[in-house]
C-alpha cells in the first residue's frame, strides 16, 4: 500500500493571527496617537472644510473653558470674538483651496465670557486627494499683545514728553537768544562812552603812569567789544535763516580777502588755493567758515616775516574737505579737543587777540548743513583748519 502524506495544515489560521497582530498594533499605535493628541501640552484641535470641529485636546478644552463634548461638532467662529470670524472664515478658504500653512491672529471666547488674543496656525492635511481635514493649533499671545500696547503706550507717552521738552527746549533758546541780542546791544553803548572818555582823560600832560594805565584799560575795553561783536556774530548764525543753492567758493572767498585787507596791511602775506569747487550750501554760512579761518591764520602767523595761507581742497565721494593751511604757531595735537570749545584758548590772549567763539561759529555753521570741523598742527610749525562740506547737504535746525 502507498504511504499516506500528512495532511497539511491551512495557512488561514496563520494569515488570521497575522491580520489580528497587526490590527492590535494599529490600535495600539492609534492609541499612542491618540494620547499624544489628548496630553499635548499645546491646545489643537482637528477642523472640517467647513470648520467644524472634529476633534479636541484637553489643552484647547482648558483654554476655550468647555469639555470636548461641549466642542465637538460646533463651529469654531462661534468661540471667537464678531470682529475675528471673518478673519477666520478668511484663513480656512485660503487652506481648503490652497493647503499649505497658514497664520493669523484672533480674539477668542472663553466660557466665562471674556476674550483674549490668540495665534492661529493652521495646517491643511489631504484626504483623497483634497483638503479636507485642518490641524488647528493655538497659541495664548495675550500676555505679549498686552505688553505691546503697553510698550506702545509707554513709547507714545515719551513721545509726548519728548515733543513737549522740545518746545521747551526751543523756547529758552528763542529766549536766551533775546537776552543776548539785548545785552549785547545795551551793553555797547556805555562801552563807547567809556572809550571816548578814556581817549579824552589819556593826553599829552597826563603823567606817564596814568597813561600807562589808562592805555590797558582801554585795551581791556577793545577786548570786551570785540568779544561783543564775535557773541553777536554767533548769535546771528543761530537765527540765521539759510536755504540751500550752488555757491561758487571763489566768489565766497573774494569777500572774504576784502575784509581780511586791513589785517594784511605792512604785512607780507602769500594767499594761495587749490581750483575751488561749487557747493550746495547757503553763502552766508560760507562765507562765515572761510573768513573765520582765514582770520585765525592772519592772526597766528603775524610773528612770521612771511605769512604762508593756502586752501587745500579733496574731493571725496560724498563730501569734499576744504582745508586752511598756514605756516604760523601751531599748536600740540593733544590739545586739538580744546579747539572747537566755545571761549577756549590754546594760547595766552596777551600774545594772540581773540575770543573763543570764532571757531565755535564754524562749528555750528557747519553741522547745521550736516558738516564737520577738525584741525591738524605741529608746535611752532603751522596748522590746517579743516571742514567737511556733504555734496548733498541737508539742512539741520
Amino acid at each position: 500500500m502507498p504511504d499516506l502524506e500528512p495532511p497539511q495544515e491551512s495557512p488561514l489560521p496563520l494569515l488570521e493571527q497575522r491580520v489580528a497582530s497587526l490590527e492590535a498594533e494599529l490600535q495600539a499605535s492609534r492609541q499612542d496617537a491618540l494620547t499624544l493628541f489628548t496630553e499635548a501640552p499645546v491646545p489643537y484641535l482637528l477642523l472640517t472644510a467647513q470648520g467644524r470641529i472634529q476633534e479636541v485636546n484637553r489643552a484647547a478644552s482648558g483654554l476655550l473653558g468647555r469639555s470636548r463634548e461641549v466642542l465637538i461638532g460646533r463651529h469654531f467662529s462661534q468661540f471667537l470674538a464678531p470682529e475675528s470670524q471673518g478673519s477666520f472664515e478668511l484663513l480656512l478658504g485660503q487652506a481648503v483651496q490652497h493647503g499649505l500653512s497658514r497664520r493669523g491672529e484672533a480674539q477668542l471666547l472663553h466660557a466665562d465670557g471674556s476674550t483674549f488674543e490668540v495665534l492661529l496656525d493652521l495646517d491643511a492635511e489631504k484626504v483623497d486627494g483634497d483638503f479636507r481635514r485642518f490641524r488647528l493649533v493655538l497659541t495664548d499671545i495675550t500676555a505679549y499683545k498686552q505688553a505691546h500696547a503697553s510698550l506702545l503706550d509707554t513709547t507714545a507717552a515719551q513721545q509726548e514728553q519728548l515733543a513737549q521738552h522740545s518746545v521747551r527746549i526751543r523756547e529758552l533758546n528763542q529766549e536766551l537768544e533775546q537776552v543776548m541780542t539785548v545785552f549785547v546791544q545795551q551793553l555797547h553803548q556805555p562801552l563807547t562812552r567809556a572809550m571816548n572818555f578814556l581817549g579824552l582823560a589819556r593826553t599829552e600832560r597826563t603823567p606817564q603812569e596814568q597813561q600807562q594805565a589808562l592805555l590797558h584799560t582801554e585795551q581791556a575795553v577793545q577786548q570786551v567789544f570785540a568779544l561783543m561783536a564775535s557773541i553777536d556774530r554767533y548769535m546771528q548764525m543761530r537765527s540765521m535763516r539759510v536755504r540751500l543753492r550752488p555757491v561758487d567758493l571763489h566768489s565766497v572767498l573774494k569777500e572774504v580777502r576784502k575784509n581780511a585787507q586791513p589785517a594784511m596791511a605792512d604785512r607780507n602775506v602769500q594767499l594761495t588755493f587749490d581750483p575751488l569747487p561749487t557747493l550746495q550750501g547757503d553763502p552766508r554760512a560760507l562765507y562765515l567758515v572761510l573768513d573765520e579761518y582765514i582770520a585765525n591764520a592772519l592772526k597766528f602767523t603775524k610773528e612770521r616775516e612771511m605769512a604762508r595761507i593756502h586752501l587745500r581742497v579733496k574731493d571725496l565721494e560724498t563730501e569734499y574737505h576744504i582745508g586752511v593751511e598756514d605756516n604760523g604757531t601751531g599748536f600740540n595735537m593733544r590739545q586739538k579737543d580744546r579747539l572747537f570749545r566755545l571761549f577756549s584758548r590754546l594760547h595766552s590772549s596777551k600774545v594772540y587777540e581773540g575770543s573763543g567763539v570764532g571757531l565755535i561759529t564754524v562749528r555750528r555753521s557747519c553741522l547745521r548743513f550736516g558738516g564737520r570741523v577738525w584741525a591738524e598742527g605741529k608746535v611752532d610749525q603751522g596748522a590746517t583748519f579743516w571742514f567737511a562740506w556733504p555734496k548733498q547737504p541737508a539742512i539741520r535746525d
